[in-house]
């Protein structure tokens, strides 16, 4: 069975991403996380922290995660939990900058992560009103 990445939530400075299945690794692209209104910053280079997960892994099944070759986590089944690493004071940031890498081995599971965008995004919103100081004629001011 392959394993499937699906983007559940992706707002502002927050995106939800299920991997799931068995005997397979799934790769999430950290510049793909995008809301309706974000772009990538011109010059910067996208970073997401993992600040969290939920997980149901049956008997038998392994799922490590791991950022440009650096194992970050690994869970054993059977196993389900969640797990708020800020609720612990800290997140995750160990190679924020790249993508991120999950391996399910042995049996499905279901690993949820919940991750925070930490630089590299900028909001392409513009706001319908004006302030004293703006120029109504120019985008951006």
């Amino acid at each position: 069975m392959a394993v499937t990445v699906t983007n559940m939530k992706v707002s502002h400075k927050e995106a939800v991403v299920k991997v799931a299945g068995t005997a397979a690794t799934g790769t999430i692209d950290i510049s793909t996380l995008l809301s309706d209104n974000q772009a990538l910053t011109v010059a910067g280079t996208p970073k997401v922290s993992i600040v969290g997960y939920h997980i149901n892994a049956l008997s038998g099944a392994t799922v490590t995660v791991t950022r440009n070759s650096v194992n970050v986590l690994t869970i054993a089944g059977p196993n389900v939990d969640t797990v708020q690493f800020n609720n612990m004071g800290f997140v995750d940031s160990i190679e924020e900058d790249a993508d991120i890498e999950v391996a399910i081995a042995g049996a499905e599971a279901q690993i949820y992560l919940i991750l925070r965008k930490t630089d590299g995004f900028s909001t392409t919103h513009e706001p319908a009103y004006y302030g004293a100081y703006d120029d109504i004629t120019a985008v951006g001011s």
